[in-house]
């Protein structure tokens, strides 16, 4: 039984619009109109929406068409005495897509005449196929060469787009940040109308970019049916387009096609998805036009894709590797700050509440979050030198001679080289070494003054002179906090930067509650918050002031 293809609405469009312009060019070519007829099944291609059945221009066209289409080359025949039947072949590529035939008037009687013309007319059809196929030929080209010229531009722009997202990420802060940046470039290049990041295990909330096509319970469903989808296919990636049986079409009508890619880094797995191809289609209607069909992913978005998802594992085990060395840190600076606390029990706890102290001054002074960091853990660690000062020194409960009192002075310098070689904490160590710096150039270890002294530094000394005056000491009791507000007063432009001291004043209630509740939290709640920014932002500023 003889049935119409099934086309889908834009390939009808397509063909429908080539049908029309091959029909105006065939009639100016030979005079008479022109019927089209599919070369596979021999129907007619209607030159209009037309609802009737397609059928020949002619009963006797039938054998003609059929015979042309097999051989590929174009014929002629007699119609009758005074008409002829003329069949042109069209190709797409290396096949016959149509077969156009007309009837003409024979302009010889009878006889060889009549052979004559037949001939004539067939090469004449011959040529004019030949040149058609070889306009096609080239327009493919040409074609192909764009597209190509398209995808190379493509390809170069996406790699701008990796290095800039390489150049701009932080793995050790605003993790979030980082992986929605990722997901945004990825779905421009894509065109996609969403892309996801659903994490499996452990379970977590999705990101996403773009349009929120789903609601976040039918994300996870999506990530577990492409799962198993990948599972039963043993595959980490899949591309899927418009198809009614795909594992989403009952669920998730409005999604029409999906490029998935598995991303994992030990026990964190997840996938990430882009979901509906933007754009349109080569010779496909404009969006919103009846019968438009949608765009469908390619392997080159996928080949686009995969970088990105790279990245994005890339970030996740930066990220997991950066949270592995925090936790070292944390068992470092306990070790080292409960060493220092045993050596003078009178100090205990003197280096968190200057760390605490210095983060409200650097809040107040308006720091960026990796740079509070810095000055969090240089307050934990400001005075750790002073594990290698002798304890007849540090714990002596009279005033200092002046040879012991350039011992003492040398804890700045042995906490520097405690620090020098771990490469975490290089940002620590300007805030180590000079905050027994003076603004006016009388501290120690190098007279720096003013503007000279780094800015870390600055607020540690304002900090410890706070936490100091205000505490017991094995060789003086504590002030009272009049006093030690005035003697900053007294300080701030001289001993102080008179800036970090207005700022303490600013933010003292603040401060003084630190004082009062003492250790208060624990250290690990604490470096928890302080070192969401890292610990390497100031690294160079140590370098700058050598």
């Amino acid at each position: 039984m003889n049935t119409e293809p099934s086309i889908s609405p834009t390939t009808r469009h397509s063909l429908q619009s080539k049908v029309r312009a091959l029909s105006v060019i065939l009639a100016e070519e030979f005079g008479v109109a022109f019927t089209f007829h599919d070369a596979a099944s021999g129907l007619e291609v209607p030159l209009a929406k037309a609802e009737a059945a397609p059928g020949s221009c002619h009963a006797g066209a039938t054998v003609l068409v059929g015979q042309a289409a097999a051989e590929g080359q174009c014929r002629t025949g007699r119609l009758d005495d005074a008409h002829n039947l003329l069949a042109l072949v069209i190709f797409q590529g290396d096949q016959p897509q149509f077969v156009a035939t007309a009837v003409q008037h024979s302009l010889a009687g009878v006889g060889p005449e009549r052979s004559r013309e037949l001939d004539h007319l067939r090469k004449w059809l011959q040529t004019f196929s030949d040149r058609l196929r070889l306009n096609e030929l080239v327009a493919l080209t040409r074609s192909a060469a764009e597209e190509q010229a398209v995808q190379f531009k493509r390809a170069w722009d996406t790699i701008l787009g990796l290095d800039e997202s390489i150049r701009h990420m932080r793995i050790h802060r605003d993790v979030e940040t980082n992986r929605r940046n990722i997901l945004r470039k990825a779905r421009g290049y894509l065109e996609a109308q969403t892309v996801l990041w659903v994490p499996q295990q452990p379970p977590g909330p999705s990101l996403v970019e773009g349009e929120p096509c789903l609601a976040p319970a039918d994300c996870r469903h999506l990530a577990d049916l492409v799962s198993r989808r990948a599972v039963a296919d043993s595959q980490k990636h899949l591309v899927w387009n418009a198809d009614s049986s795909a594992i989403w079409s009952q669920r998730f009508p409005q999604i029409r096609n999906v490029i998935a890619f598995r991303v994992s880094d030990h026990d964190c797995t997840g996938w990430l998805l882009a979901i509906n191809k933007q754009g349109q289609a080569q010779g496909q209607p404009a969006k919103g036009a009846a019968g438009a069909e949608d765009c469908p992913f390619r392997g080159t978005d996928a080949a686009v894709f995969a970088p990105f998802a790279a990245l994005f594992q890339l970030q996740l085990r930066a990220s997991r590797r950066y949270q592995d060395l925090k936790s070292l840190l944390v068992g470092l600076t306990r070790s080292l700050t409960a060493a220092l606390d045993a050596k003078d029990p009178s100090t205990f706890g003197h280096s968190e509440r200057v760390a605490r102290i210095a983060m409200q001054l650097g809040e107040e002074l308006g720091l960026q979050t990796d740079e509070l960091s810095d000055i969090y853990l240089g307050g934990l660690l400001h005075d750790i030198g002073k594990i290698g000062i002798p304890d007849a020194i540090l714990c002596k409960t009279g005033i200092l001679d002046a040879e012991e009192m350039e011992q003492m002075k040398q804890h700045v310098t042995i906490g520097y080289q405690i620090l020098a070689d771990l490469q975490p904490l290089r940002g620590l160590l300007p805030g180590v070494l000079y905050h027994h710096e003076r603004v006016d150039g009388k501290g120690y270890p190098e007279g720096l003054a003013g503007e000279n002294i780094p800015l870390l530094a600055r607020i540690l000394a304002v900090a410890d002179a706070y936490d100091a005056m205000s505490n017991r000491r094995s060789y003086r009791h504590s002030l009272s906090p009049d006093a030690v507000e005035n003697t900053l007063k007294r300080g701030a432009g001289s001993q102080w930067d008179a800036r970090v001291v207005e700022a303490f004043f600013r933010c003292r209630d603040r401060i003084d509650l630190i004082r009062q509740r003492g250790i208060g939290q624990s250290l690990g709640q604490a470096l928890e918050t302080a070192m969401r920014a890292g610990t390497t932002s100031r690294a160079t500023e140590l370098q700058a002031t050598h």
